[in-house]
């Protein structure tokens, strides 16, 4: 497994205190991945919106962030997927649905890690509403609509995929 040498933390207490160069250094390093997540999530009409809406926020908003909350880099990414989120809902309750884009294929071996080992081996079901949950949001009756099966069979597969996980990393 690569380890990044990229030092996420530090670029965001340099972008805290208002420097323009960590800030580019972010941008530079993780917009590629982040704006592919967006596509995921929203399609290619919206993501590049979102993608600028997140690295806004991430500027106006470095000097709270706290370790204790997690790595720099997750940080980034829960801006971003709030921000997909809410646009999604907008979308929703304006009566306009976002197209849907297919689920992303995943390569993962159980080599990969250990939550990403645990994700390879989901059963498809598990892995397909938690995919959607992850990435479309939404409650278990939207996904449930979105994957033709019922409340409660989404919600276990939820929660039984989110243990396998919690068992994999915690094992």
């Amino acid at each position: 497994m690569t380890v990044s040498v990229f030092d996420y933390e530090a670029e965001l207490v340099t972008c805290a205190a208002g420097d323009r160069s960590a800030f580019l250094a972010l941008y530079t390093y993780e917009a590629p991945a982040m704006f592919t997540l967006a596509r995921c999530m929203l399609g290619d009409e919206a993501a590049p919106d979102v993608l600028h809406e997140a690295f806004v926020l991430i500027w106006r908003n470095a000097a709270g962030y706290s370790p204790a909350l997690g790595t720099a880099r997750a940080w980034m990414y829960s801006i971003l997927r709030y921000r997909a989120l809410k646009r999604l809902r907008a979308e929703r309750d304006s009566g306009r649905q976002a197209d849907q884009q297919p689920l992303p294929t995943l390569q993962i071996s159980p080599e990969s890690g250990a939550v990403v080992g645990a994700l390879a081996n989901l059963p498809p079901p598990q892995l397909e509403a938690l995919l959607q949950a992850y990435l479309h949001g939404g409650d278990y009756a939207h996904i449930a609509d979105r994957l033709d099966r019922s409340e409660p069979d989404i919600q276990a597969s939820i929660e039984a995929a989110l243990a396998q996980i919690d068992d994999a990393v915690c094992a």
